[in-house]
């Protein structure tokens, strides 16, 4: 299960075979938007089943959906442990990352996403915006200079590049 975000390129797995019948049910439960149902028959499986690095993923979408996001970032998290080269695993923690305002942990993910081939200009324009608003103008140009290099005709990114290279300039004369 993946975390949707406009145009992330990136497709849900609806993948169903050799999953248990509380795993199957949570699926169900999750894809039909009834969240605490879900929750609660994945984590019965987890109970037997606390190392299965897919159902600890689908467990984190699910808490993101119910808005439990810190628990949702430690689900991710062992789910990674488990399996660090999954992007849907990877793709759900940047997403659940930024969406609690941790932008700089999202960043962390980039390099492994630009291996994996599934970061875009989107999730690095939107990290910018959240370290933009952070007051974080370094990483903010960094970011905003690696997604001009993933797709140059971003032609709205040169002069906020510019504007913010100048504030930059700006604090270090004071």
């Amino acid at each position: 299960m993946t975390i949707e975000t406009n145009s992330n390129g990136f497709p849900a797995q609806n993948n169903t075979l050799g999953k248990s019948k509380d795993y199957q049910k949570a699926l169900e439960l999750a894809e039909a938007g009834r969240h605490e149902e879900a929750l609660a028959s994945i984590q019965e499986y987890l109970g037997s089943s606390p190392n299965n690095a897919e159902a600890l993923n689908d467990a984190g979408v699910i808490l993101h959906c119910l808005g439990y996001s810190d628990e949702a970032i430690n689900h991710l998290i062992k789910a990674r442990n488990l399996q660090p080269d999954s992007g849907e695993i990877i793709w759900n923690l940047s997403e659940t990352y930024l969406a609690v305002g941790k932008a700089k942990e999202a960043g962390e993910l980039f390099d492994d996403m630009e291996r994996l081939g599934i970061l875009n200009a989107d999730v690095l324009n939107r990290t910018a915006d959240a370290l933009l608003n952070e007051g974080n103008l370094t990483d903010t140009l960094e970011m905003l200079h690696r997604s001009l290099r993933l797709s140059p005709n971003q032609e709205i990114l040169q002069p906020m590049i510019e504007i913010i290279g100048h504030k930059i300039a700006e604090n270090n004369c004071k």
